[in-house]
């Protein structure tokens, strides 16, 4: 499986969850992959409704810890993308029909400073 430098960057023990993950996505590492693989087009996006954004939120449970989710958390990644602190998502549709999106950083917050620093 190809692996990205982030996934290279990790832990032995934080390496294989983070391989286990990727495993079920039934695809190379998708940080890994070139842009050019990518595509920006919503039309590839799955289609969802009012019901299916309720049941994430609200009723829906990790596919990895099957733990509830907490609404909280979605929105927080949701105000990363519409502020601009990660890039707009990415699609990707896999041989066996799955869908694979990924967005990237556009800024690494700094846990001593607080401040933010370009990763370009």
């Amino acid at each position: 499986m190809l692996l990205s430098d982030y996934a290279k960057s990790l832990s032995d023990p934080e390496r294989r969850r983070y391989h286990i993950k990727v495993a079920k996505c039934g695809s190379d590492d998708p940080l890994a992959l070139s842009d050019d693989q990518f595509t920006n087009d919503v039309g590839c996006y799955p289609s969802v409704d009012r019901a299916d954004i309720n049941d994430y939120l609200v009723h829906g449970t990790s596919f990895v810890t099957r733990e509830q989710l907490k609404s909280y958390k979605s929105l927080e990644a949701h105000n990363y993308v519409t502020s601009g602190l990660v890039e707009p998502p990415r699609v990707k549709t896999l041989r066996d029909g799955n869908i694979v999106v990924v967005s990237k950083p556009r800024l690494r917050l700094s846990a001593q400073s607080g401040l933010a620093s370009s990763i370009e």
